[in-house]
């Protein structure tokens, strides 16, 4: 714990918040957005992981990490 405080937390926050339940949905979202090349609502899929997984994610960092998942590929 030391050592997240001194240098921050480790890997990316939003992948850090996706539980075992989640994980398949995530994985087919990642796949449409990085190999289909199919844009994603950021602020749908924070509200579809929120109701149905009860996991609690800003628009703003979803859509920084959407960009990123593009721009990355």
């Amino acid at each position: 714990m030391l050592t997240e405080a001194e240098h921050g937390a480790k890997g990316n926050y939003v992948e850090s918040k996706i539980t075992p339940d989640a994980e398949p949905f995530w994985i087919a979202l990642k796949d449409r957005v990085v190999k289909e090349k199919v844009p994603m609502r950021p602020s749908v899929v924070c509200r579809l992981l929120r109701e149905n997984y009860d996991i609690h994610i800003s628009d703003s960092a979803m859509t920084r990490y959407l960009k990123l998942l593009i721009h990355n590929d």
